[in-house]
């Protein structure tokens, strides 16, 4: 576990990069200054949107971690529950 329990930080790092990248972008279509506040609206499509991106790239993660927890099943490593979950 110690590996994979590091990998697994990595998802509020993602989301809140996404955050910002999307809030940058939006300001910049926009044509406002970079850091300009947004609505209520808009912080929670942004929030939405980096959340999903989050998820989406940590969920395999999530996945292996939880099939390496489970008693019932022995697998050889993080490769073998890789390999065997994708057959």
């Amino acid at each position: 576990g110690f590996v994979p329990g590091l990998f697994g930080t990595s998802h509020g790092a993602l989301q809140f990069m996404a955050y910002e990248d999307l809030k940058q972008r939006y300001n910049t279509y926009r044509n406002r200054v970079s850091d300009a506040k947004l609505n209520t609206v808009e912080y929670i499509i942004m929030a939405a949107l980096s959340k999903i991106f989050a998820v989406s790239a940590t969920y395999p993660y999530q996945v292996v971690r939880t099939r390496l927890q489970d008693q019932h099943n022995t697998y050889s490593g993080v490769f073998d529950v890789i390999h065997r979950t994708w057959r």
